[in-house]
């Protein structure tokens, strides 16, 4: 097979994967072009987005179209890097008595892994994450461990909640990022609707929040109201 035939196939296998996830994830188009771009370039991605925007369901669906394992990490301030790439824990060997260190596998072993709010744990744990994304390996006690391939880390962020967040290293700013938000012709139904406010009250916008600026605050320095 030469390379146009390749080319026919793949871009006949890459419509119809896009399709099938268009199926699932409605109205953001766009975010599942870049999405795939990187996955097929064999890059990450570091997805900008608002809360329920389905990202986690975006990326469950790509891995079971494309019959690959996921997993998902909800990123904390307490997360350690051995939650992340896994750890060394001392067993009894039933057979001889003796003590062995056992290598218990972490949640990057996997193909799709859904980095959820990235920016919410400490530097440390980000770059034992970066390790991984970069050299598709981890390290523990001395021991090198493969990851499985293919690797691809969907990283999330969320542009509002910015209070105890830790800024992410320009290696990681240097992933694929694209930015989630809700289509353009997108209605909510009548139970999505905010509640009336008060008279006199402006209510906020539920779509596409402005991004980066701080409510505005008096000149004795404290919040309005």
């Amino acid at each position: 097979m030469d390379e146009k035939q390749l080319l026919e196939k793949f871009e006949d296998a890459y419509g119809k994967l896009r399709d099938e996830i268009s199926r699932i994830i409605i109205g953001q188009d766009e975010v599942i072009v870049h999405l795939l771009t990187a996955l097929f370039s064999g890059g990450h991605c570091l997805l900008v987005g608002v809360p329920g925007l389905a990202k986690t369901l975006l990326v469950s669906t790509v891995a079971k179209c494309l019959n690959l394992q996921f997993s998902r990490v909800q990123f904390t301030p307490d997360l350690m890097p051995g939650d992340i790439i896994g750890t060394e824990v001392l067993q009894e060997d039933k057979t001889t008595g003796n003590r062995v260190f056992r290598f218990i596998k972490g949640p990057v072993f996997t193909n799709v892994l859904l980095a959820d709010e990235i920016n919410r744990t400490p530097p440390k744990t980000q770059a034992a994450l970066l390790q991984a994304m970069q050299e598709l390996e981890v390290t523990i006690g001395g021991k090198t461990h493969k990851l499985n391939m293919p690797f691809f880390v969907l990283a999330t962020q969320n542009p509002i909640e910015l209070e105890g967040t830790y800024p992410l290293p320009e290696a990681h700013e240097v992933c694929y990022r694209c930015c989630n938000r809700y289509p353009k012709s997108y209605n909510p139904p009548d139970f999505c609707l905010p509640l009336p406010c008060p008279k006199g009250v402006q209510p906020p916008s539920p779509m596409n929040p402005p991004i980066g600026k701080p409510p505005p605050r008096s000149s004795t320095g404290h919040d309005p109201g």
